[in-house]
């Protein structure tokens, strides 16, 4: 299973990115795709008219969903504590996704490079065409 960070959802939205577009699809086509509601929330949050609500929530409904308990919420203050005492500051949201995918022992599709800084988080990249 990958879980789909919101940078690569933006990206195929908008068809900003042909290798992205391409690995994802071929990702949904083989049903390996997972969401979070933090990534449910972003995504919402750029949604201007109820049309797109809908076709937003069409999409992802039959996706896997990863939801964080006190554990995940938890173990995401210790990866920003283990970052913040090696000399960076990270997202609360990204350090909630990584804590999820590091859960559910899954890959991260991200083009967010903050994600590498993560010890033991294993990443997903759109290969290059």
């Amino acid at each position: 299973m990958v879980l789909v960070d919101t940078s690569v959802w933006i990206d195929y939205f908008k068809q900003r990115n042909e290798a992205v577009e391409t690995e994802l699809d071929g990702l949904l086509r083989s049903g390996q795709v997972a969401v979070s509601g933090l990534i449910l929330a972003e995504l919402r949050r750029g949604c201007r008219a109820p049309a797109q609500v809908a076709t937003l929530l069409a999409a992802l409904a039959p996706l896997q969903y990863y939801e964080a308990d006190r554990n995940t919420w938890l173990r995401a203050g210790e990866i920003i504590s283990d970052c913040a005492q090696r000399g960076f500051a990270l997202e609360v949201g990204d350090c909630l996704l990584a804590a999820l995918a590091l859960r559910e022992n899954c890959l991260l599709f991200t083009l967010d490079r903050d994600f590498e800084r993560i010890p033991g988080l294993k990443l997903h990249r759109a290969r290059l065409t």
